[in-house]
């Protein structure tokens, strides 16, 4: 992380003396970028036209854009309007090249006479694309947990049905399903979606309703050790440093890099937006009140990173992270900027050296640039993600990066009031050196933690701790804004 800094640090000061050699109005190094937005398939009528106006990055003064049908020219520049003399299926190819490499999109228009195309029938059941977090869910005795399907269609007219071990519990226009873990035992939720009264999804659903909080508590020892001794998810969105010097097939081999890298006091990135870490103590960490443990990274003033920081009680004691996740309130929770359940889609490259592609669950979409100038390994795709494409989900924060330069050479990311990882926080970044913690560590308190519904959750303590990036943004030559742990820390052994 230092030599990244260095780095940047250098290259600003070659920069403002004439010395980096950018061409105006593109990024040097990187390949362009075409990109449509809401879909690519465009119903056209006859005698009627069609202008569309996909988004471009990285052009240079030498970019050229070109518009083909059956690889012939019919038109140039970043828009193009289509006249069909012909009812049919057409299909129209826009090409950017620059100096440093091509890209193109293809664009279907589909030309009626009179008629539009009909819309396609209603999907049967389970053919709709809904999700959940997981298939299985765990919650201790006397708490709550929401039961939430995500991918619904919000401009058509839904009805959701849950029932509970066989008895319908809740059904109507809201697709939120408060489940209390009132009963000790497994328990199995049905969710059905209906459209205009046909069923169009359907999912079953299990609930471990555990014991009481405390069951399964483990108190410090004298032999405690205060750092996190075990990474146990591994899951980054692309990035610059993902793959690089280092070969993970498997999330086992991707976790064992992770925790390998903090061992030795290197920072690990997570990744663009989304990219996790989960980590875990050899005891729980009691919940005082006041800091309970720290984040440690090596986080510059007007360069943060920030991470969300979730909190987990291993609430059914089998020893791993797959009970319920609690977000640590910080400064920007509740703001109108602040978007929960804001879910980003990853899709891999197809070929070595090419920028990762994301939309995200807000009509969005854009790319992980690849620094062809600074990484170079073939790609910044996780290797150890099966699918050709992975969706990570929390909660994103406003980003607030720009140019104070006006020119592309200094990006300012500006610090966060509180609650964050890799963030110079004039608040939760305490002189602790004196402890043998670093200046570098942002400390958290459990009681910040609350339930989905924003109320304290007043947990007891914690068992595993999850860093999550929160921002989705990039900052020109110095790539995508990701956020980088370097040690988890039970604050209170060492206080």
């Amino acid at each position: 992380m230092l030599f990244r800094r260095l780095s940047i640090f250098v290259l600003i000061i070659v920069s403002l003396f004439g010395a980096w050699g950018c061409h105006e109005g593109g990024e040097e190094g990187l390949p362009p970028i075409v990109a449509l937005s809401g879909g690519k398939v465009f119903p056209v009528k006859l005698g009627e036209s069609c202008t569309v106006s996909p988004s471009f990055e990285h052009l240079t003064d030498q970019a050229v854009i070109r518009w083909l049908v059956n690889g012939e020219t019919v038109g140039t520049g970043e828009t193009f309007t289509f006249t069909p003399d012909a009812p049919g299926v057409y299909y129209i190819t826009v090409e950017v090249t620059t100096e440093w490499g091509r890209d193109f999109l293809e664009i279907r228009f589909d030309v009626y006479d009179d008629t539009p195309p009909p819309e396609p029938p209603m999907p049967p059941v389970d053919s709709v694309d809904i999700t959940f977090e997981r298939s299985e869910y765990h919650v201790a005795l006397g708490r709550a947990i929401r039961l939430l399907p995500f991918g619904i269609d919000t401009t058509k007219d839904c009805t959701f049905c849950w029932n509970l071990d066989g008895t319908t519990v809740q059904q109507g226009p809201d697709p939120l399903y408060r489940f209390e873990a009132v009963q000790q035992g497994s328990h199995t939720v049905g969710f059905r979606m209906f459209v205009d009264g046909q069923a169009v999804a359907e999912h079953t659903l299990t609930v471990l309703v555990c014991p009481p909080e405390g069951t399964y508590h483990r108190s410090a020892a004298a032999g405690s050790a205060p750092n996190c001794n075990r990474v146990f998810d591994f899951t980054p969105a692309p990035g610059q440093f993902i793959n690089e010097n280092y070969t993970a097939t498997t999330m086992e081999e991707a976790c064992a890099y992770a925790f390998a890298r903090m061992q030795d006091g290197n920072y690990v990135s997570l990744g663009g937006f989304g990219g996790s870490l989960v980590v875990g103590f050899d005891h729980s960490v009691a919940c005082s009140g006041g800091y309970d443990f720290a984040v440690r990274n090596s986080v510059y003033t007007n360069y943060s990173e920030p991470g969300i920081v979730w909190v987990m009680q291993d609430e059914d004691g089998n020893g791993l992270p797959d009970d319920t996740w609690y977000e640590l309130k910080g400064s920007e929770y509740g703001l109108d900027c602040t978007l929960q359940d804001y879910a980003v889609t990853y899709y891999r490259p197809e070929a070595p050296g090419r920028p990762v592609a994301w939309t995200d669950n807000r009509g969005g979409s854009g790319s992980i640039d690849y620094l062809s100038a600074y990484h170079r390994q073939d790609y910044y795709y996780p290797a150890w993600i099966g699918p050709d494409s992975y969706t990570l989900r929390g909660t994103r924060l406003e980003a607030r990066n720009y140019d104070a330069s006006g020119s592309g050479v200094l990006w300012i990311n500006p610090d966060y009031g509180w609650g964050y990882a890799d963030n110079f926080s004039p608040i939760d970044m305490l002189p602790d050196e004196a402890t043998g913690i670093t200046a570098g560590c942002n400390h958290f308190r459990i009681a910040d933690a609350v339930t989905f519904d924003g109320k304290p959750a007043s947990l007891q303590y914690i068992d595993f701790v999850k860093v999550q990036t929160g921002l989705n943004a990039k900052s020109g030559w110095l790539g995508e804004l990701s956020t980088e742990v370097m040690d988890v820390i039970d604050y209170n052994l060492v206080k």
